[in-house]
């Protein structure tokens, strides 16, 4: 993935900010979460530094034991100690895991009971996007496919920001999308004057993500990009095709939409692919279950 930052959006600077500020609590990025980013990105650290970083968080060493011995990382109940879990889940995979744990885990914990939207359902949109990006890109032959499953896995944090700070906005999404026809989210923008990409990207950039994931949180709804990489096409696609595999109600009443030819033609692969391997997929997502049990 480039480093291109985000381009320019509707909302100023100064407005993004404004919009951030209206939502209560919103989590500062933990401590822990940034020395494992330090460590993942520095071509010396070793597993025992990530280690040292991870036995700090027992919630988190819990978890990275768990996912290591999931069949979905092939562990299958022999991996007793985190140093063994951290070599097999490789230091991408625990950065994806540590950053999906302090997301999601914080706000889908605090979500307001009177939110229309189903933050469960949701989450597992979120899985299924990562496991199918990484298909994709390991389809292509992308160099780094666990960086194509952390964006896809949190391709739509802003839906969870939006339903954490204003409980009381999805309600008036369904209903403008049920009732009077209008695109998901056309309607955040009538409810809220901004949708949930843009929310994602202020809230990446504010917690220090990298500007090429900023990226993929603000424009996972384009298509025709060419000044984006193939890792951001990936999560186009797949947010897609995760529709085409299970239409998950996010929002009740609102259904997700699948895949156009325009969605595999940017990502350079025939729409026959996905007929060739849904079945495969749909193994894939099943087989990550354990991410949908961390929130």
């Amino acid at each position: 993935m480039s480093d291109l930052a985000p381009s320019p959006v509707a909302v100023d600077g100064d407005a993004l900010e404004e919009i951030l500020e209206g939502f209560h609590d919103i989590p500062t990025i933990p401590e822990v979460l940034v020395r494992i980013w330090q460590i993942v990105d520095d071509p010396k650290s070793s597993a025992s530094d990530l280690e040292e970083v991870v036995r700090l968080e027992p919630p988190l060493a819990a978890k990275v034991l768990r996912l290591a011995n999931s069949p979905y990382f092939g562990g299958r109940g022999r991996i007793a100690d985190v140093r063994m879990a951290i070599t097999t889940l490789g230091f991408e995979t625990l950065r994806n895991l540590a950053v999906c744990l302090s997301v999601a885990s914080g706000l889908a914990g605090r979500q307001p009971t009177e939110s229309r939207l189903d933050t469960r359902q949701l989450w597992q949109h979120c899985v299924a996007t990562g496991v199918v990006a990484r298909a994709l890109a390991k389809e292509r032959g992308l160099d780094r496919p666990d960086e194509a499953f952390t964006a896809g896995l949190l391709h739509d944090i802003g839906k969870f920001v939006i339903g954490m700070g204003r409980p009381d906005a999805y309600g008036e999404v369904a209903r403008l999308v049920v009732d009077e026809g209008l695109d998901p989210r056309a309607a955040e923008v009538a409810v809220l004057g901004f949708d949930h990409a843009i929310v994602g990207m202020a809230f990446a950039a504010r917690w220090n993500f990298p500007p090429r994931l900023q990226a993929v949180l603000c424009h996972h709804h384009d298509t025709g990009r060419d000044d984006l990489d193939d890792v951001f096409h990936a999560v186009v696609l797949a947010n897609r095709i995760t529709y085409a595999l299970d239409d998950y109600a996010i929002i009740p009443g609102c259904p997700g939409h699948g895949p156009d030819d325009a969605h595999f033609e940017a990502f350079k692969m025939e729409p026959a692919w996905l007929d060739e391997h849904s079945d495969e997929l749909r193994s894939e997502i099943d087989e990550a279950h354990e991410f949908m049990n961390l929130v």
